[in-house]
């Protein structure tokens, strides 16, 4: 599989989106979209374990961000 820094893949093991962030020699940085992890892998491992991610995915993904990212805030604010 041939990626790009900001191309979008998604891991067939947990489903979970990432986009490529850096890519440098044989090593390749994910960033999720929900900004919960990041993951160190080699580039060969990109074709074994992850796919293209498709646009309905990543808007799926994105709006789980927004979510969580409100989320605690709304919670501080009731507890106080």
């Amino acid at each position: 599989m041939t990626v790009r820094e900001g191309d979008k893949i998604k891991s067939i093991l947990t489903e979970k989106v990432y986009e490529v962030k850096t890519i440098k020699d044989w090593v390749v940085v994910l960033k999720s979209l929900d900004g919960s992890s990041q993951v160190w892998t080699e580039r060969g491992n990109l074709k074994v374990f992850y796919k293209k991610a498709e646009s309905e995915e990543v808007l799926k993904m994105s709006l789980t961000k927004k979510r969580r990212l409100r989320s605690p805030s709304k919670v501080v604010l009731d507890f106080l």
